[in-house]
Order: C-alpha cells, then structure tokens, then sequence
C-alpha cells in the first residue's frame, strides 16, 4: 500500500447484508492508523451484528512483510437533558477500549471474523442505558507481520494456534489446583477434560477465535 493513497482507496468492512463501507479515515500522519463509525447500526441492532468481512480492496497491496488489524470500540453519546449518571450518562462522548476483531495480509487479503458483540457485557450495559446512544468504531493499524502472529490475528498460523489451545487448556487445569500433588504436580477432577471441552466448545460458538485473545 502507497501510504500516499486515500484510505478509501484502500480497505473495505461490510457487515453481512449490509453495503459495502470504504470510508476509513486517517487518524494521525503516519498512514498506518485508521477508523470509520459504523454509521446506519445503533443500539440493540448492534449485538445481532456476529460478523464482520473486512478485506483489500482490488489491486491494492499493503507494504511488504505487514498487515492490517481491525479493532472495534463503543462510542457513548451522553443524553444532555439527563441528570442521572450511569458509567455510560456521566459524561459523552466516552469511548472504550480497542478490542481485537482479526487481521488481513497480502497473502489472505480478506476474512470474515466473528465480532462476539451479542455477549459483549460492556456493550451490553451500553445498549441498555436509556441516558445515552452509542455507535461502534473501527479502528485500523497496519503492523508488521511478526507482530499480527504474535497475538494470534492471522487464523492459518497453525502451531501458535496449538499453543493458544494449550494454555487455555492448562490455565483451565491449574484453577483446580489446591496444591496438595506437590512435587510440581496437578491435581483435578477425573472429568476436567470434559468440562474444559464443555466450556471451550461454548465460547468458540460464540467467538471462535477467543482463546487467541484471552487466557481466562
């Protein structure tokens, strides 16, 4: 990519059924950071948003050896003639962090990532103030490779995905633990596996790339 070129020229995000949106605005001058509001979709319509399609528009290639990642945050517009103050009415606009939604390469230069919006809590709590309105933020930053590999956002790195599962798999064992197998050692209920599998399965039908993201 011609970090030169407009950011319309650039990238696009659709939500499925929706139009196509290429409107991402530079957000400081170094051409790696962008956003776009997700215009059109407010309120409760938000959480039954479970994809996002974000992609290189045709014949555009990013700068050799990166990537770009898409982020998401919560935009809060405060309604003034409210007294009340709620952590989403105290003050406006307030924004939340930047949560990661996946990322794109010359080599996969789209993909379609599940955004978890319908069990997000702080988007819950969000929607449901009856004092403010919010609209959803995207945020982009084109990144070297090996940093979109370090936090797992490309989906066909497939030993690092091992080693995500791995770790959740472990953490989950070890909140178990009493310490009495010393030694080093483990101690669980026979039926761990199980319920490990239980829960993964759950929160993967939810947002399947979410052990990449977190290690609870």
């Amino acid at each position: 990519m011609n970090q030169a070129q407009q950011p319309s020229q650039v990238l696009g995000v659709l939500i499925p059924g929706g139009v196509v949106r290429t409107d991402f605005l530079p957000t400081d001058n170094s051409g790696t950071k962008f956003s776009l509001v997700l215009s059109g979709i407010s309120g409760a319509d938000i959480a039954s948003v479970s994809e996002l399609v974000f992609f290189l528009l045709p014949g555009v290639n990013l700068p050799t050896d990166h990537g770009a990642m898409l982020y998401w945050q919560i935009i809060s517009t405060t309604d003034q003639t409210s007294m009340d103050s709620t952590p989403f009415s105290d003050r406006g606009p307030t924004m939340t962090e930047f949560e990661l939604v996946g990322a794109i390469t010359n080599d996969r230069p789209s993909g379609s990532f599940r955004t978890g919006w319908a069990t997000n809590e702080t988007l819950s709590t969000a929607i449901n103030s009856v004092y403010s309105s919010i609209t959803i933020n995207l945020g982009v930053s084109i990144e070297h490779i090996s940093s979109i590999k370090n936090i797992g956002a490309i989906k066909d790195n497939t030993t690092h995905v091992a080693k995500k599962i791995a770790v959740n798999l472990f953490n989950f064992m070890s909140s178990f633990d009493d310490g009495s197998g010393g030694g080093g050692n483990i101690v669980v209920p026979k039926n761990v596996f199980d319920r490990w599998l239980s829960r993964f399965e759950a929160k993967a039908r939810v947002d399947p790339n979410f052990f990449m993201k977190d290690q609870s």
